[in-house]
């Protein structure tokens, strides 16, 4: 077939193919004509009005080639030319047999319109295109199969500003493009990153006036040892870091407003500051990076809230067209999130500070309204915030004006797996900003991340012994079968309706995971019991709406997941029912921190079956003695017995106490495959150590080298041990002193440790008493018996150095089998 035959041809099908489209376009009307005539009418001028500028820029486009073609010798440079200006046209048909298929693949759909497919034959006439292979029929065999009788009119796509004409060629096409390949564009989605800032280049950043707090003359008369024993009256107070401000006593000494004055004394009367608030304020309002780490319902909120709020009125308010915000607070749930909301807006209250709450599963259109208002203090989850700063292409949202951040219930943030999330957030905030993070524990991870992050911070721990708090009553019961465990929680919650039902004494019962939520929930109910449940599976609205009828419902009982054993502040609930033992010490502390709130009074409840050891042993290392001694005899003898073969395993090996809790983020998840690997490697390990006489010598070292003691000075004793490690192994030595390992055991006794002397390497001692002595690790605490566990496990970590030591050994070949 020669070229005239198959331009021939094309023209045929074109003709059909015009033919069929309209008479299938008079069929059926136009969408927007059945909808709105007079809409349709105006947009189809509107329409023809655009094609028909398309059309005379296209006829300039071809008068101008043609002005410009060269002679008849250099037309195969001519036809280079002209393929490379409409390469992006002719793709919609496919290539010619002078192009590479390996240059530009054919599009699998298409769409052109009238003028394409006329261009094309025009293009055609030249005689460019020799395949054997009819795109154009190709196109409308396709056509027909994705209308399956169907209308075949093409629809125009429609900008959301109301405009149906496109500003260009190309963004007409891009838009075309988007309707063929939409059902595939959700797999090619990329992660949302905020655009990185250059402070550097910004030239209208506001200088910041963080100082704000002056020490009263009462506090600056005091002497070093005065202000030790204050702290020491105040719960303990702990403070690590450089020029800490002295803690305050009265809310007078603060010089905080009038109207604020009235609302922390008369509205919610707060008639003295709890220990955390005594020492955070003034830091905070100093301008200092703060690390505030307190029991559960201490207060931590206001001590944020009120410098938040001081710093805010101390700064210019937003300009015209700044969106702010001022002051950014993280939390990791969206309940958390609500409750500061509603707490700030009682400090914002009479001024003109705005607040806004964004969090996941909310309206995100009327966030978005709110913020190009403009707002001074936005309270947000870590993925919310980010899309907020990612739309518009990051035009809505300015980070410039952010000189305040507070994440609350920090540990949580990262290890429900927002670690990234947090630290892409804290990277395009200005470098001068103000950060402060609040939570009852304070694990490794988070300690790495505040060391990168925060500038030269103070660090407040209240009470490092006791992580529960004294307003809390813990009990336990012990089951061996599940369906008595449940009959005992009905008979429980059926006796405590009768003996308060004239009263308000809520409920909160913490489960392990949300089928079990919603087991428990459906089983109550069938038993007359009328609860609310809870957890990261039910619609933001719907968890909302229930905490609501939970705050609201006298009595209530709330069933949930972890998900809420961070910050919720319900001052009624008086008792926390722990259904699920739990698997961490944090865990436990936060769990139990629903009830005791503020002043009040609460019995936190746990539910133990006979084979959560470790649960046990977290039990008798968080309750007083007096908790303990008040059991009853048959359960206090049976919690002894779990504790006792628990404590065994740790010292052989056997069992490990997990770390961390119990989130389902992706660090959480690689920490876990670590453990798993590293457990596998010791037990591998141990068995070889059993056939091996040179590491049975080495297996001896595990017991630690320790001198006890104890001084008395007044009314205060402090115990100690003494422990040589200078002559331990060398990767014992160091499992035994690295930070982790510390910072774990002081979590888990509240011990405090401290290194003395410096490493003699073997057959080498000191030579006289000015010489430092041996590389000594000193323990010290209040309690005797938090010195004896503190051992306990430090001889567990110099264990695991010396498998790992013995482990290193096989791999190098030193000892072979």
């Amino acid at each position: 077939m020669d070229q005239s035959e198959k331009l021939k041809l094309r023209q045929e099908k074109l003709a059909k193919w015009k033919k069929q489209k309209q008479e299938q376009s008079q069929q059926q009307p136009p969408p927007q004509q059945a909808k709105d005539g007079s809409l349709a009418n105006e947009r189809l001028k509107r329409l023809e009005a655009w094609k028909k500028k398309k059309e005379k820029e296209k006829e300039k486009q071809v008068h101008q080639i043609k002005k410009n073609a060269p002679d008849q010798s250099q037309s195969s440079t001519s036809k280079s030319k002209k393929k490379t200006r409409n390469s992006k046209k002719r793709s919609a048909f496919g290539l010619s047999d002078e192009e590479s298929n390996d240059e530009l693949p054919i599009p699998k759909i298409f769409k052109p319109n009238d003028d394409e497919v006329e261009q094309e034959v025009s293009t055609n006439e030249t005689g460019d295109i020799e395949s054997d292979s009819d795109p154009l029929e190709e196109y409308i065999q396709q056509l027909n199969k994705r209308n399956n009788g169907q209308s075949t009119a093409i629809s125009i796509p429609i900008e959301e500003d109301g405009s149906d004409t496109p500003s260009s060629v190309e963004e007409d096409e891009e838009s075309d493009d988007d309707n063929n390949f939409g059902e595939f564009s959700s797999l090619n989605k990329n992660k949302k990153r905020i655009k990185p800032i250059d402070y550097s280049q910004v030239s209208d950043l506001i200088v910041l006036n963080k100082s704000l707090y002056r020490e009263p003359n009462e506090l600056s008369m005091m002497s070093e040892k005065e202000v030790g024993e204050l702290r020491m009256s105040m719960d303990n107070i702990k403070v690590y870091g450089k020029d800490c401000p002295k803690p305050v006593t009265k809310w007078s000494q603060l010089g905080l407003s009038s109207d604020i004055m009235e609302l922390i004394t008369e509205e919610l009367q707060f008639v003295t500051l709890t220990p955390i608030q005594s020492q955070a304020i003034p830091a905070i309002m100093l301008g200092r990076d703060v690390i505030g780490i307190s029991k559960t319902g201490s207060g931590k909120t206001i001590a944020f809230l009120l410098p938040l709020v001081r710093q805010i009125k101390a700064q210019p308010p937003l300009r015209p067209g700044e969106t702010g915000p001022i002051g950014l607070i993280l939390t990791p749930t969206r309940e958390l999130a609500v409750q500061i909301q509603e707490e700030m807006l009682k400090f914002s209250k009479g001024s003109n500070i705005s607040s806004i709450c964004c969090v996941g599963g909310s309206e995100l259109k009327q966030q978005i309204a709110q913020v190009k208002k403009g707002v001074d203090v936005i309270v947000a989850t870590p993925g919310r915030f980010i899309d907020l700063m990612t739309l518009n292409s990051g035009h809505l949202l300015s980070p410039t004006r952010i000189s305040f951040v507070v994440m609350d219930e920090a540990d949580r943030l990262f290890d429900l797996g927002f670690g990234p999330q947090v630290k892409q957030i804290m990277g395009c905030i200005r470098p001068d900003k103000q950060c402060v993070l609040f939570s009852a524990t304070f694990p490794t991870k988070l300690k790495k991340f505040a060391s990168h992050t925060l500038n030269d911070p103070i660090q407040i721990s209240i009470n490092s012994k006791s992580l529960i708090n004294d307003n809390i009553e813990q009990r336990v019961q012990i089951f061996d079968e599940e369906h008595v465990k449940f009959e005992f929680l009905l008979k429980k919650l059926s006796d405590r309706f009768i003996l308060h039902q004239d009263e308000d004494e809520k409920t909160i019962i913490f489960v392990s995971s949300q089928q079990l939520c919603d087991l428990l929930y459906d089983e109550l109910l069938l038993n007359g019991i009328t609860t609310f449940a809870i957890h990261a599976g039910k619609p933001s609205a719907e968890r909302l709406q229930n905490l609501q009828k939970f705050k609201d419902t006298p009595n209530g009982i709330l069933i949930c997941t972890e998900v809420l054993s961070r910050g919720l502040n319900v001052p009624e609930v008086s008792l926390v029912i722990v259904y699920n033992a739990a698997k961490t010490v944090a865990q436990y502390v936060h769990t139990v921190g629903r009830t005791g709130r503020g002043i009040n009074n609460g019995v936190a409840l746990t539910f133990l079956m006979v084979d959560e050891l470790a649960s046990a042993y977290i039990l008798v290392k968080c309750m007083k003695e007096k908790e303990l001694s008040s059991l009853p005899m048959e359960v206090y003898q049976k919690l002894k017995e779990m504790n006792d073969e628990f404590s065994k395993g740790l010292k052989t090996g056997k069992y490990r106490l997990i770390q961390g809790f119990g989130g389902k983020g992706l660090e959480h998840l690689d920490e876990l495959n670590e453990s798993k690997h590293s457990q596998e490697l010791r037990e591998y390990g141990a068995e070889q150590n059993d056939e091996d006489d040179t590491q049975q010598e080495d297996r001896t070292l595990t017991k630690l080298e320790y001198v006890r003691g104890k001084k008395e000075e007044g009314n205060n004793v402090t115990y100690y041990a003494h422990i040589n490690i200078n002559d331990l192994p060398q990767l014992a030595r160091w499992e035994a002193t690295k930070t982790e390992t510390i910072s774990s055991i002081k979590q888990e006794t509240g011990c405090n440790f401290e290194n003395k002397g410096r490493f003699y390497p073997e057959g080498h001692a000191p030579q006289s008493d000015a010489d430092e002595p041996k590389l000594t690790l000193i323990v010290e605490s209040n309690n005797e018996t938090d010195i004896s566990l503190a051992l306990e496990l430090l001889e567990v970590k110099v264990k695991e150095g010396v498998h790992k030591m013995a482990i290193k050994d096989m791999q190098s070949g030193k000892y072979r089998i």
